[in-house]
């Protein structure tokens, strides 16, 4: 039925092949694209919601992770540092804010509380909080700062927060051993904590400034409605979770890349099923488990550190700091592969970001544009199996970008991108996956034209761009 489907909908598209001079876009055909929009042999494919993709759009954020981990110099806090040690004396928000806009982020999802229980907020949870320290004289409400500064700096926000293990409960053996400092005696006290502490974050931010939000260890959570009426524009990683289900996955690295090809659909069976750990969630959910035809949207975030596997600040993590183009990699294999790009941000322990990072932040945003801001051919909103760049003479590429109308699910399934060198049609790259962007790189070739064909599609293809970068 799939393959009869495939060739009906290959045999009916629409073969329209476009020419675009240098840096010109061609006319839209907006009547054939409402036409292919409604193609109903692609009505039956999964699609996201709005909130997913206004959140894929946002492409990249920053994850910011400081507590007393940084100030012991490990990745998890344990509870040894002295209230009256926790200052964070050159801690603004303003300077987080730039190091994201810095390197193209729309985001910043900000380490709220982790293992360890420290809460960045006067909570009323535990005395174990920013309000009971030096900082800003026992009066400091980071979240309301960090709040005001996205705000102010015109960034999306996003916060991770941590599912507290009863002592009650066995250890999760598959995964880190963690301190639990919160103390939480029964799953009933883990969940009330869980909700009042969700209720003040969302006091301080509000609803129209989230979009995303992690929950760790989230397995037994029961936060779903109060998230759908406080957070509606957030999407949720929350691996394994049933209240509420995830909406994005981790596709089970932190590599800040993804396997090509990468799809945003999976079977709703995976999402449904009840793991009994945390390990056993992150299998379900991975990306072994994409399908084209999966039934549920939920599209992956690929996580990476800035220094290599040092996710809080300590000196040695400075002599492991990833290098300009170790960090335009992840970004080819992320965004570039139809993910989602976190990048993490270590503040130091005074909480100040490192002049150096704030360096590779700066450098990593001016390369992107330089390589990806300015195409020298480019075509949107074209319907159909095929469409050529015309280069108005032999040019060297070093990038095909093609970007799929996502919103109506996952059309393109087969696809080969060809230059004319003069003489004939070479390949440059071929794939499957599309999504929100495919890159590539080129062969060292001078071409004159360069086309994508669609070769195997359900429904009308809907190509949203197809551009060159020069060298």
């Amino acid at each position: 039925m799939k393959t009869f489907i495939a060739e009906m909908c290959i045999a009916g598209a629409l073969f329209l092949t476009l020419s675009a001079s240098v840096m010109q876009a061609a006319v839209k055909d907006d009547a054939a694209w409402k036409r292919a929009v409604a193609d109903p042999a692609a009505a039956q494919l999964a699609r996201p919601t709005k909130v997913q993709y206004d959140w894929q759009e946002l492409e990249r954020a920053m994850f910011i992770q400081l507590d007393p981990a940084t100030i012991q110099q490990g990745e998890y806090d344990n509870g040894t540092t002295p209230m009256k040690e926790i200052k964070f004396e050159k801690l603004d928000v303003n300077e987080w804010c730039m190091a994201a806009k810095a390197w193209g982020a729309k985001e910043i999802v900000f380490m709220l509380a982790h293992s360890g229980g420290f809460c960045m907020w006067p909570t009323k949870t535990t005395s174990y909080h920013i309000g009971n320290t030096p900082y800003k004289g026992g009066n400091g409400d980071v979240v309301k700062e960090f709040a005001a500064a996205c705000r102010r700096h015109g960034l999306k926000a996003g916060f991770y927060f941590w599912m507290p293990r009863p002592l009650s409960e066995k250890a999760d053996v598959n995964t880190v051993s963690y301190s639990r400092l919160d103390k939480v005696q029964t799953w009933d006290d883990a969940h009330k904590v869980f909700g009042t502490r969700f209720n003040e974050i969302m006091d301080r931010l509000g609803a129209d400034l989230v979009t995303e939000i992690w929950i760790d260890q989230p397995i037994k959570a029961k936060i779903g409605k109060a998230i759908a009426a406080r957070a509606p524009k957030a999407v949720v990683q929350a691996i394994g979770c049933h209240d509420p289900y995830p909406t994005i996955r981790w596709p089970g690295t932190e590599t800040g890349t993804v396997k090509y090809p990468c799809w945003s659909t999976i079977q709703w069976s995976q999402i449904a099923k009840n793991p009994k750990t945390q390990y056993e969630a992150d299998g379900y959910q991975a990306q072994s488990n994409d399908d084209p035809d999966g039934t549920y949207w939920a599209p992956h975030e690929a996580d990476i550190t800035l220094h290599d596997h040092f996710w809080h600040m300590r000196p040695d993590a400075l002599n492991h700091r990833r290098s300009l183009e170790a960090l335009m990699n992840c970004y080819e294999q992320s965004v570039g592969r139809n993910s989602f790009l976190i990048l993490n941000c270590a503040p130091m322990a005074d909480g100040s970001v490192h002049p150096d990072d704030m360096k590779r932040y700066q450098e990593l945003g001016a390369e992107i544009e330089r390589r990806f801001g300015h195409p020298v051919a480019v075509v949107e909103q074209v319907p159909g199996n095929e469409v050529v760049l015309n280069l108005g003479g032999l040019k060297e590429i070093a990038y095909a970008d093609l970007w799929e109308d996502y919103r109506y699910g996952h059309r393109i399934r087969e696809f080969v991108i060809e230059g004319f060198n003069g003489k004939e049609w070479i390949e440059l790259s071929r794939g499957t996956a599309v999504g929100r962007r495919y890159l590539s790189r080129c062969p060292a070739t001078p071409v004159s034209k360069v086309r994508v064909r669609i070769t195997k599609s359900v429904g009308t293809p809907l190509i949203r761009k197809f551009q060159l970068h020069a060298k």
